[in-house]
């Protein structure tokens, strides 16, 4: 299976995501997973994660048929909902957008420290979940206890909303702020709740 990681040259430098994947797998605490690590548009980056149509197409009019071609990866249709994407505040919630506008291509989400409001206005994430038929998605949720206030609010109350509507997921709060060397010691545990080596073939 394939993940998307929205953010990924912040992954790949100030999370070393490829070697915490490789060691995972080697360790056979997770199965294996290939990686497209996308970049961000810099500035246009709050543009490109606020829940982002365009970003959407293009995963799957560019970054799909350039990891096909490069990859041994899952046929997506014979596998429906095996590729997972993840990411960290915009990112995180990019992450669970894509996951809940494409659940049957992408049925595992890890999102870090999702940026799902600010201060009073919610994303479209929270429609999409008081209104989507996407239950066979596995969400991994966590934030740190010292994250900023109305990030952390918004996590709890995204937790609860999942939980109304029975999703299939795992919320963790842990003492750390918003930043990557938390997220990046915290990525073990959703990589291992969403990916499980039972699934080695």
């Amino acid at each position: 299976p394939l993940i998307v990681v929205w953010d990924g040259k912040d992954y790949l430098r100030r999370a070393r995501l490829p070697v915490i994947v490789d060691n995972l797998i080697a360790q056979r605490r997770i199965q294996p997973v290939a990686l497209a690590m996308i970049d961000n548009g810099g500035p246009a980056r709050i543009v490109e994660y606020a829940c982002s149509e365009a970003s959407l197409l293009f995963l799957l009019s560019t970054v799909f048929p350039l990891a096909n071609a490069q990859l041994n990866l899952h046929d997506i249709t014979a596998h429906p909902g095996s590729f997972g994407v993840m990411g960290a505040s915009m990112g995180g919630l990019m992450a669970l957008y894509t996951a809940l506008r494409l659940p049957h291509i992408f049925g595992r989400t890890l999102c870090q420290s999702g940026a799902y409001a600010f201060d009073d206005f919610d994303t479209l994430t929270f429609d999409l979940v008081r209104h989507s038929d996407a239950k066979n998605v596995r969400i991994w949720m966590d934030a740190g206890l010292y994250d900023f206030k109305s990030l952390l609010a918004a996590n709890r109350r995204m937790q609860d909303l999942l939980a109304k509507h029975n999703f299939t997921f795992e919320y963790r709060e842990y003492p750390a702020g918003h930043n990557y060397p938390a997220w990046r010691d915290e990525l073990w545990r959703g990589l291992e709740y969403l990916f499980p080596p039972t699934n080695f073939s």
